[in-house]
């Protein structure tokens, strides 16, 4: 049952709702899918098929036909296609309608920026290393990405810079480091990009949507109310975000574990990846409560404790009893996990009961 129900059911057992209007503040909360949500769903989901669906077709039309096309065939569909593209967009930007079309078409213009660097690279040969190309990609369609505002853009840059950093440091120069901690050195530095990349989209993506869950709502005995829509979930894009977070910091750690590092490097990396639970454990259940972030977090320590025990268990002969225990060990961690889970749940189910009640924030 979702909390926008909970809610509504609250409220109508304490007469702070009447009944007849239990049915308005259900469709205005969304807490069924309406008609309409599902023709906007459906007609969301065939545009950016659609869209995808047009942007391959050029790179396979330029790839199946790369013998016949000379260089010029090929950079005038690329670029005639681009010249397209920015051109709708700013013919509908003009108009002021059609914002989603805008964002996709943002979206379509830097997927063939980066075709374009790639033809270009293709047919000149220019020996760039292929980090460039990347990197290339992300601060051409920068731009394009903050005028858009549009989640899946931001995630397609976040990509391409987790690529292009990726691929940098396998390259770079890290002789300042002793070749042992150079891996090490490379993961960390993958999750520091990573757990900021979370923290600005929870800043900067959701938080902006909260503030937008607030409607406005009439009361038979009030002129007009105010309701705040509950937020049970973040953004899509920010799980997708956090998930990334989640393995590279969880890599940290195993890097260490496996890596046979010395007792300092080991120390230092388990303490980062502890800071970085520290913070999830703060954010999503001691500041708000998310189930699915607390589920990665679960995830993480499992792999991590059970990694842990299994380099010091395992490493005398006694491999067989050694399976047991780590068998029996994960079979009690993830069972506490399930366990906390389901507390989590439970309190977060009261504390919006209880917030209803009061009346003070959700329905006034």
């Amino acid at each position: 049952m979702s909390t926008s129900r909970r809610i509504i059911e609250q409220l109508v057992s304490q007469g702070r709702l009447p009944i007849e209007h239990a049915e308005a503040a259900a469709k205005h909360l969304e807490v069924y899918p309406s008609k309409s949500t599902w023709l906007s769903f459906f007609d969301k989901a065939l545009l950016i098929i659609g869209a995808l669906a047009l942007v391959l077709s050029l790179v396979f039309f330029i790839a199946y036909n790369w013998q016949n096309l000379g260089k010029l065939g090929k950079f005038a569909l690329v670029e005639g296609a681009l010249v397209i593209t920015i051109a709708l967009y700013v013919a509908l930007s003009f108009r002021r309608r059609f914002h989603f079309i805008c964002q996709l078409l943002l979206l379509v213009a830097s997927i063939i920026t980066g075709s374009l660097l790639a033809l270009f690279g293709q047919v000149y040969q220019t020996g760039a290393d292929t980090w460039q190309l990347f990197f290339a990609w992300a601060v051409l369609i920068t731009p394009w990405v903050i005028i858009a505002r549009f989640p899946a853009l931001w995630l397609l840059w976040l990509g391409l810079v987790n690529t292009s950093l990726v691929l940098y440091l396998d390259v770079i120069d890290l002789s300042l480091f002793e070749d042992s901690y150079q891996s090490t050195v490379q993961i960390i530095i993958f999750a520091l990009v990573n757990f900021i990349a979370l923290n600005l989209w929870l800043v900067f993506v959701d938080n902006k949507r909260a503030i937008s869950n607030t409607h406005h709502f009439h009361h038979p005995n009030h002129s007009h109310q105010t309701i705040a829509h509950p937020q049970t979930s973040l953004h899509w894009s920010s799980y997708v975000v956090a998930l990334v977070s989640t393995i590279a910091s969880t890599l940290v750690a195993l890097t260490a574990v496996f890596e046979n590092s010395e007792v300092w490097v080991m120390l230092l990396s388990l303490s980062l990846w502890a800071g970085w639970c520290a913070f999830i454990y703060w954010r999503f259940y001691q500041h708000d409560t998310d189930l699915l972030m607390l589920t990665y977090l679960c995830f993480s320590s499992i792999v991590v404790i059970i990694s842990l025990v299994n380099r010091f268990l395992l490493a005398s002969s006694w491999e067989a009893g050694g399976f047991l225990l780590l068998a029996l060990l994960l079979i009690g961690m993830s069972s506490a996990a399930v366990v906390w889970l389901r507390k989590v749940a439970d309190e977060s189910r009261r504390d919006s009961e209880s917030t209803a009640s009061s009346g003070g924030t959700d329905y006034e």
